[in-house]
């Protein structure tokens, strides 16, 4: 698909990047009004440690895998502290610059200019991966993307080396990130090229630094050793289900219109098309504590989709299909982000954003916690926040009468909101589903 398809496209880079930028802004300001939720507050407590150990996290693997979002975080409470509004933008900044990248990478590759643009514009606006942009905690994911898109374009581009050293920081970012080894022999393939070259023996330094760490961590991997990662068949079901909540609605609508007007050669390669949307979600489709993906870890599968879903937009024969089907899906996701998604994240905040109203609203006294839904460390890790407040005030879910002179609060699931002695009410709305990668 050329620009020549889709002439309501600006022909300026200038205004084509700022259009992807005000899409990012328009799907996802939203959610920097959200405060810190749950494991956000145990990940800042872990950055603080970072600052003054720097091998902190490699006594608690995996999290030594996860080594650049706790970098990233402990400059974002180093320079905003506790304004969580920049860490929120600091993260959509990065997802901006993970649909420029990917933009970037279709050319390297060769696809069509305006095909390229269009799926930046498409995943600039997803909401399958929200979670990924929408949840602090969740950073991990985008700064893989980033660096994963960073290291392809490099490969691509001639820049072998400088490729591994990126590579070492996806390494570094997230475990999966070791994808990139299947992706290049893919594209490869793919492009009817010879799968293995020597121009790849420079990744694989940074592969066995990582083999390496990963093997003297194994046996302090919790991941490993309390079985939330198992290679098993469940897999299989597991990637099924994700792409069905993955293809809902948008990507049924444009196969579904294809197929209304007989374009059967633009569907004849939707099984390749599968498999490379399949091949980004490989390593989660093995966790064991959902029966789906949770939407965080489809950031990258989210991005071969549109890539896919650009391509067959442009095979409408329609310009005014084409736009049609464009505006429709930019409308879809923003509203959906804004009517569902951000509720949800306000939801699963409540707990801890009420509990630092309710501290910094009163003097520091022991207090007892009871029905608090996250772990114990996490309510503590809030007075972080709280002058004068500190983590052994804070008893939580502990036996009635065992801290006799705290002063009781009460966590109601259904009516979302706490009581107490205090006589503080907070209300919130009902939790949904978050994990779920619908749109």
């Amino acid at each position: 698909m050329g620009n020549r398809t889709i002439p309501w496209f600006s022909q300026s880079y200038p205004t084509q990047v700022l259009t992807v930028a005000a899409l990012c802004v328009a799907a996802y300001v939203c959610c920097l009004n959200n405060g810190f939720i749950s494991d956000d507050y145990e990940n800042l407590r872990l950055a603080e440690a970072l600052k003054s150990d720097f091998w902190y996290l490699f006594k608690s693997p995996p999290f030594n895998f996860r080594m650049t979002s706790f970098l990233a975080y402990a400059l974002l409470d180093q320079v905003f502290a506790q304004h969580y509004e920049f860490f929120y933008a600091a993260n959509i900044l990065l997802h901006l610059i993970n649909c420029l990248l990917l933009w970037k990478l279709l050319l390297v590759l060769g696809r069509p200019t305006g095909e390229a643009y269009l799926a930046s514009i498409l995943f600039a606006v997803f909401q399958a991966p929200q979670e990924g942009v929408m949840w602090i905690a969740a950073m991990n994911e985008t700064l893989l993307g980033s660096f994963i898109l960073s290291t392809l374009v490099l490969w691509f581009s001639g820049q072998y080396f400088v490729g591994a050293i990126v590579l070492l920081l996806a390494l570094f970012s997230k475990e999966s990130a070791a994808i990139v080894l299947l992706l290049i022999p893919l594209i490869r393939w793919y492009r009817g090229e010879k799968v293995f070259t020597p121009q790849m023996i420079p990744l694989f330094v940074p592969t066995l630094i990582f083999i390496a760490v990963f093997v003297w961590s194994w046996p302090a991997n919790g991941m490993i050793q309390l079985g939330v990662y198992q290679l098993a068949p469940h897999g299989i079901v597991v990637a099924g289900r994700t792409l069905h909540l993955l293809f809902r609605p948008s990507f049924y609508v444009v196969l579904g219109l294809l197929a209304a007007t007989r374009q059967w050669q633009s569907l004849r390669s939707l099984p390749k098309f599968l498999l490379w949307i399949v091949v980004p979600m490989l390593p989660y489709s093995f966790l064991t504590y959902s029966p789906y993906i949770p939407s965080r870890q489809l950031y990258m599968s989210s991005m071969v989709l549109v890539s896919v879903m650009a391509y067959l937009i442009g095979q409408c024969e329609q310009p005014r299909i084409q736009l049609a089907l464009v505006i429709a899906f930019l409308a879809y996701n923003i509203s959906y982000m804004w009517i569902r998604n951000d509720p949800e994240f306000e939801s699963r905040a409540a707990p801890t954003t009420q509990l630092l109203a309710l501290l910094t609203s009163h003097q520091p006294a022991p207090i007892l916690l009871e029905g608090f839904p996250y772990p114990n460390d996490i309510a503590k890790n809030v007075s972080r926040f709280a002058p004068g407040w500190t983590r052994d005030l804070i008893h939580v879910n502990e036996p009635p009468g065992s801290c006799r002179s705290c002063v009781t609060l009460r966590w109601d699931a259904g009516s979302k909101k706490y009581s107490g002695l205090w006589g503080a009410y907070f209300t919130a709305p009902a939790p949904r589903d978050t994990l779920s990668p619908q749109g």
